[in-house]
């Protein structure tokens, strides 16, 4: 997976003789006897904390201050002098491919998003643009969506992932800036010894000091930030994270043709919109007279995606059902496509 790689920037620098101050040199007030505040409050401008981080995204770069020449270069995460973040969406949605590009959230009261489209005469082709402002703490999904104009009748892809927003300091998304995110960050980086793994989402949360690097100086930071009331309520930043959200395969201007005589054979395009590898999708016959094909009916044992025509097929529209399965999460559900033939079949007298 692209930038899989890059999580070792993320790795603290621990060395063995600093166990004993992680372990026993600084003593954590129970909950509560620190400072507290609503991490969602809202100030008079949200401010976004760099880094902001990509987990999973394959065409998205894995952070906003990606500057590192010995990976390829994805589409940038631009965090703007407004707070917002804009994310190109020209090469994932290609113009010679797609168009009406759209973009929602499931919760617009944590973050606004919306696609911004341009176009001038020293452009060629529409730039189409993500635009995302975060508003409070929390995580949304986000749903990108687009015609696929290369079928005939233009069909609608989907692409999700979610985001993730936390105020500064607010270590373990509890809504509250307190001494439990001191403990949660003293537990982290114990078990980052230990090489536990970790989240993007979770990494990114940890890093208090924004240097793009969990380690010891993070608990200072956050201590530092109680004590100097620089965390919590009268603090506005925030940390984002983006995440992939897997998405089954599409299948795509599907068409049924006569192959060699007596035969249908089916074309059609296949499309993972998070750039897995796809997997040959499985298939199955079915019968219907009516010319949607909602009332098919299974053949038995025709599961080839070439079909032989027989005597029964006679005054049918033959069906095939495409299913196209995703190679990067197993409990994601099957993407299912019907495609009917244009005629019923007529056999040669």
């Amino acid at each position: 997976m692209k930038g899989k790689k890059n999580k070792k920037r993320l790795k603290p620098i621990l060395k063995k003789s600093m166990l004993t101050a992680l372990g026993l040199g600084i003593a954590l007030p129970i909950g509560g006897t620190l400072p507290q505040a609503n991490a969602g409050a809202i100030g008079p401008v949200i401010n976004i904390s760099r880094p902001v981080l990509n987990d999973g995204i394959k065409w998205l770069s894995y952070s906003s201050e990606q500057n590192d020449p010995s990976f390829v270069p994805d589409v940038p995460i631009e965090v703007t002098s407004n707070n917002t973040v804009r994310i190109n969406l020209s090469t994932h949605f290609r113009s010679d491919e797609f168009n009406t590009l759209t973009a929602s959230s499931d919760d617009s009261s944590i973050a606004e998003v919306y696609v911004e489209t341009r176009q001038d005469e020293n452009m060629p082709t529409p730039t189409s643009t993500l635009v995302v402002i975060p508003y409070k703490s929390g995580k949304i999904n986000i749903e990108l969506k687009a015609k696929y104009t290369v079928s005939d009748v233009p069909e609608t892809v989907t692409d999700n992932f979610e985001l993730y927003i936390s105020k500064k300091g607010d270590v373990n998304a509890d809504g509250k800036v307190n001494s439990l995110d001191a403990a949660d960050l003293l537990d982290y980086l114990r078990n980052m010894v230990s090489r536990r793994g970790f989240s993007y989402v979770e990494m990114n949360r940890m890093d208090v000091d924004r240097n793009a690097e969990p380690a010891l100086g993070d608990m200072n930071a956050l201590l530092q930030g109680y004590k100097g009331k620089t965390l919590g309520g009268e603090n506005n930043d925030y940390v984002l994270t983006f995440q992939q959200v897997d998405d089954a395969p599409y299948v795509l201007n599907g068409q049924l043709k006569d192959y060699m005589g007596n035969s249908i054979a089916t074309d059609y395009d296949l499309m993972d919109v998070d750039g897995d590898y796809i997997n040959t999708p499985s298939y199955q016959w079915y019968r219907a007279t009516d010319p949607s094909g909602e009332d098919r009916v299974l053949i038995e044992g025709e599961i080839a995606e070439q079909y032989t025509v027989k005597d029964e097929d006679e005054g049918y529209y033959l069906v095939l059902e495409v299913t196209a399965h995703s190679t990067s999460d197993a409990n994601t559900e099957p993407r299912r496509v019907y495609i009917v033939a244009k005629e019923k079949i007529q056999r040669p007298d």
